[in-house]
């Protein structure tokens, strides 16, 4: 297969002749006319001034011309020339990423005199979109506040785009998986799709570039040009900066520490303010230069960037700020060290207070080379490397040493750029790339997991979390475009590929330790207690007080490694063509095809038992079937009408067909989960009877004694596989925008429309329908779900998880957008949002079982309905106020002051049960009905098998009048959960109704930031050099009142359990989970001081 891989990237490199997928160049346009008549044969010069890079064109027989590849930003110095003419001057012009600038003039007679014209920002409205998208130069990014210095931060303002605190970033309400994230044209989203930010390096909570080194960024939603594919969300789209004549460069330093953090915000449940931070330092710091190597010819752009973030954990054991009864929890630590003793073996774990961390290291390289007038050669290298300390808890759940872990990431990125012109109406972009991300959990020791939830009002976790026990990635992207313009009349033709090739490595090997998780202090300490009696009888069914035991291994006999990790090369081709038709000087109509071809060149081993097993139930699957997916066409149209031809009332949209990836995390599932290489055991597909028999085991090596007693009783292999027809995302996408003046005002409004075509859903064809309800099993006539049972009983097979495609769902995002530019340097933006997302699966995991596991639904679990996306945020405004004032005698002082407002909806959450409701296997995906005060009356709750839980809700319910040697009766429960529910603003109107999938949002969020900076410039050897201060703040609502700026989470779709069902129509309602909590970190103001030297 490495051969045939080798080949074929040999074969792409020698016939990169036609593509290109994301835009790294600008261009320029236009009409030349004179007398009213098309001028044939008129020159047109663009002199790039920092460079002295000349670009040319001649009019063609329709007096048009076009130059494309283009440096973006400028200034340009544009001369328009004809023999018998007056010249025409353009200066100042300055070009956006990705657009091309219409520069049509008529000239007049005289070659005795110039016309100059000087541009001052964008002459008239959008430049020459189609689509919804927006650009941000290198001032604007350094104006925006912010602390983690991301991209996120900096295209928040768009007004399709939604953005978490931790730089997750969802279009008009899609899955943030489904973003495309290019650099220079290379690839710097996770493709494998692991990161929460999407990005490389988010696992390891980095940026995937140094800010200061961005020249260019562009936001798009509804591109029409067939260049921009790769997504169904949105594209981002940066390019780095270069060199020019003149030596230039930064010296930067941004840091703060725990003066510079709000010290309290109210915690959520109302028990007072969290504790201020005692020590915590981050710091940015780094250097950038650029500069010729041989002027107007050759130059490069350097820049090295070193960050690190520290602070102690406030809820570490004894702090006294965890929700953890640590009394408890040191209990059980002791009664854990006991039972290692007793089974011969140690138990190292321990509770730390280790401070957490994060950082990295930014290095980077750029040559540009003017070859001739007509070719010119880019070449860059990045290096991105971190390191983060996951897993270190917070105030309701408390993590040992071991649970956290270093996650460890290194990027390395190349890209080589050659730009042509091949004669005056023909052009050429041909380009290559490389990244290499090397991802990597470094655990600490060999431990299993142990989780007891309900130990006082939160969660303790020890041993080595489970999906880090055996777990890293190697990523390898090639990427190969073309791009070739053809200028023919009124018609500029495109015609162009985008070749991407990926190899993967990915070793992941799920409670390969083991993991136990138990239901509360009491029953750990009943397991306990059982274990150590003397009696044989409660020893042997001590395993009763286990909720869920899992583990997995690598089958030595098929992989002949323990250490099995699976590898799988495949790519993604696309051949398009485009034309662009300026029917008229005013309308503009854009029009193209695009055929994208996903490949595999690997096949996943054959599973010989399964392909029989699903031949006899007629599921049409194998696992050992090519994943040669089908190809896919994407049409698209666009247009733009300048409607009275001054560019003060622009309609322009577009309708079109986007195909993007998936994770290929969702693919890797198929060669891993074949059922041969890896076993997997779950509890809790194991009987009452034979899950007494388990037993907690802390030595790593032996947890094969709980494996073969499940064996016998369950199925060992959890198989994953592709429908025979499934196809990558894609979805029909309508944009309709108009720009307009009025009112002395800039108005964008935009409408979009996306129509999922095919969207994931995962089945899990193991599970299959008893015919029976949940009523009518239990007899709680009300709640009318199905229940499951397996359809492999008896079988090797535990689950069948298959990726499938759906059509159902949509998106409508509409939104109003004002700005208003004084030209006594105040800028002003305002903008609403309204969206509307609906639809089936989220894709929230990377595990093809946790992916069906947790699709929540009251009806059937195989066949989702519709409902909110994980990614609805109905309601956003925002608005920003920048002002900038020069002063001084030579204008050397100059003051920057930026506030941005943000205010939207709160992330959609879900109620689902903790327990398995309709019997699937599945603990986490029962969402729950919302009982009337009678129906609470006739429902079950365990009786005296619990001590009093003594937490927030039940102290505000009971005061101190029962203890925790008192116990929980199903009165008391009974009493609780109408309490609760009367309490919720949602649920109290919802009574007598199941909670739908992400049927409510948090509370809506209100956040100021502001930036200050203050800048004086002087000159040192005749070139201007500059010191700049400044201030950010950002969540300045807190810092104005401490009962300001908190928010509830940093995410998309969050979800909570607040009720346990125990099986048999019995549910427990303690409380510990009534309340949700606020995100510690970002409920506070945050503040941070920059310093920069640039010349």
């Amino acid at each position: 297969m490495q051969k045939r891989l080798h080949l074929l990237i040999a074969l792409l490199t020698f016939m990169v002749t036609t593509a290109m997928a994301q835009i790294t160049t600008s261009g320029i346009s236009g009409k030349v006319t004179t007398g009213g008549e098309d001028v044939i044969g008129a020159t047109v010069t663009a002199t790039h001034q920092p460079s002295g890079t000349v670009y040319r064109a001649v009019t063609n027989m329709d007096g048009r011309y076009t130059i494309q590849g283009m440096r973006p930003g400028g200034p340009y110095k544009v001369e328009i020339s004809y023999v018998g003419s007056q010249t025409k001057t353009f200066n100042n012009v300055s070009l956006n990423l990705g657009e091309s600038t219409n520069l049509s003039c008529a000239l007049k007679d005289d070659a005795h005199e110039l016309q100059e014209v000087v541009v001052s920002g964008k002459a008239g409205l959008a430049a020459s979109r189609t689509g919804a998208a927006t650009s941000m130069n290198a001032q604007q990014i350094n104006d925006m506040p912010s602390i983690t210095h991301g991209i996120a931060d900096v295209a928040r303002l768009n007004p399709q785009l939604t953005v978490t605190q931790s730089g997750a970033m969802s279009f008009s309400g899609t899955n943030n998986r489904y973003n495309s994230f290019m650099i220079d044209g290379a690839a710097n989203n996770d493709v494998f799709g692991l990161a929460p930010n999407g990005s490389n390096g988010g696992q390891a909570g980095t940026q995937p570039i140094s800010m200061e080194t961005i020249e260019q960024i562009q936001v798009s939603v509804a591109p029409f040009d067939v260049r921009q594919s790769g997504f169904t969300g949105g594209a981002i789209n940066a390019i780095t900066k270069s060199g020019t004549n003149q030596f230039h460069g930064s010296a930067y330093f941004y840091g703060n520490n725990q003066n510079l953090i709000g010290t309290k915000y109210p915690y959520a449940d109302g028990t007072g303010y969290a504790p201020k931070y005692q020590k915590q330092d981050e710091y940015n710091a780094g250097v950038t230069i650029g500069g010729p190597i041989i002027k107007n010819k050759l130059f490069f752009f350097a820049n090295y960037e070193h960050t690190n973030k520290q602070y102690p954990n406030l809820y570490g054991i004894d702090s006294g700020n965890s929700k953890v009864d640590t009394d408890q929890a040191k209990e059980i630590l002791t009664m854990l060290q006991s039972l290692a003793e007793k089974q011969g073996t140690t138990f190292t774990d321990y509770f730390s207070n280790q401070d957490i961390y994060t950082k990295s290291d930014k290095a980077g390289l750029k040559l540009d080379w003017n070859i001739n007038e007509f070719n010119k050669f880019a070449i860059r290298w990045s290096l991105v490397k971190a390191e983060q300390l996951s897993g270190g808890g917070s105030a309701s759940s408390l993590n040992s040493y071991g649970y956290s872990y270093p996650f460890k990431s290194n990027t390395n990125s190349f890209i080589a750029e050659l730009q042509s012109r091949i004669s005056p109406n023909v052009s050429n972009e041909a380009r290559a790339s490389y990244v290499r991300v090397r991802d990597n959990r470094d655990i600490k020791a060999n431990v299993p997991m142990i989780t007891i939830s309900g130990v006082g009002n939160g969660t303790i976790n020890l041993g080595t979390e489970r999906n880090s026990q055996a777990n890293y990635l190697n990523q390898d992207i090639w990427t190969f475009e073309d791009n070739l313009t053809w200028l023919r009349g009124n018609h500029t033709f495109i015609f162009g590929t985008h070749d991407e090739i990926y190899h993967f490595k990915n070793m992941f090997i799920s409670d390969k330790f083991g993991s136990y998780t138990f239901s509360g202090y009491d029953n750990f300490k009943a397991y306990y207690d059982a274990i150590m009696s003397t009696d044989p009888t409660v020893q042997a069914s001590a395993g009763q007080y286990i909720n869920q035991f899992r583990y997995g291994h690598a089958n030595t006999e098929v992989t002949g490694d323990p250490n099995w990790a699976s590898e799988f090369s495949s790519g993604q081709f696309g051949f398009y063509a485009q034309d662009k038709w300026a029917a008229s000087n005013n309308f503009t109509l854009t029009y193209g095809l695009r055929l994208d071809i996903p490949v595999f060149f690997d096949t996943p081993v054959e599973n010989k038992d399964f392909n029989e097993l699903a031949e006899k139930k007629g599921w049409d699957l194998k696992t050992n079937r090519s994943l040669s997916f089908s190809p896919m066409l994407s049409p698209r149209v666009g247009f733009r009408w300048d409607i009275n031809n001054d560019r003060r009332y622009i309609l322009r949209g577009g309708v079109g067909i986007f195909t993007g990836r998936i994770p290929f995390v969702w693919v890797s599932n198929n060669f891993s989960g074949t059922g041969l290489q890896l076993s997997s055991y779950d509890s809790n597909h194991m009987s009452k009877d034979n899950k007494e028999k388990l037993e907690l085991i802390l030595d790593p090596n032996k947890q094969e004694q709980n494996a073969q007693m499940m064996a016998a009783a369950s199925g060992s292999q959890d198989v994953a596989v592709c429908s025979k027809n499934f196809k990558f995302a894609q979805n029909l996408r309508l944009n309709l925008g108009f720009d307009f003046e009025a009112l002395g005002i800039n108005w964008t409004a935009e409408a979009i429309y996306s129509k999922t075509l095919n969207d994931i859903l995962y089945k899990n064809l193991a599970e299959e329908q008893t015919g029976q309800t949940y009523s009518q099993k239990f007899g709680y006539e009300w709640d009318n779900r199905p229940l499951y049972q397996s359809a492999v009983k008896g079988t090797p097979i535990a689950g069948v998880y298959t990726l499938c495609n759906t059509s159902k769902g949509y998106t409508v995002n509409l939104s109003l957008k004002a700005e208003k530019h004084f030209d006594f340097g105040l800028d002003l933006m305002a903008s609403y949002t309204w969206t509307h997302s609906r639809s089936v699966a989220n894709g929230g995991s990377s595990v093809a079982k946790s992916n069906w596991t947790y699709q929540y639904s009251y009806r059937d679990v195989n066949d989702l309905e519709v409902g909110n996306s994980a990614y609805n945020i109905p309601h956003r405004i925002q608005a920003s106020a920048y002002y900038h004032v020069q002063y001084g005698r030579a204008k050397q002082w100059q003051t920057t002051v930026g506030l941005i407002y943000q205010a939207k909806s709160g992330s959609p959450y879900s109620y689902y049960y903790y327990g398995d409701l309709n019997e699937d296997g599945s603990r986490g995906n029962d969402l729950i009905y919302i009982p009337t005060d009678e129906q609470i009356d006739k429902m079950k709750f365990t009786d005296g098998v619990v001590n009093f839980p003594v937490n927030t809700f039940t102290t505000r319910m009971y005061g101190n009048k029962y203890t925790k040697k008192d116990k929980l009766t199903q009165d008391m429960q009974r009493e609780m959960l109408k309490k609760w529910i009367g309490e919720d603003a949602y649920l109290s109107k919802h009574r007598g109704e199941y909670y739908k999938r992400y049927a409510d949002n948090l509370p809506f969020e209100h956040h100021f930031d502001v930036h200050f900076g203050q800048k004086f410039s002087f000159k040192v050897a005749g070139q201007i050099n500059s010191l700049e201060l400044t201030f950010d703040i950002l969540n300045v609502g807190n810092l104005l009142n401490k009962d300001w700026g908190h928010t509830y989470g940093d995410g998309f779709g969050t979800y909570y359990s607040p009720i346990d069902y125990k099986g048999d129509g019995v549910y427990q309602f303690t409380g510990a989970y009534a309340y949700k909590s606020y995100s510690d970190y970002y409920s506070r103001w945050r503040g941070q001081v920059g310093l920069k030297y640039t010349f």
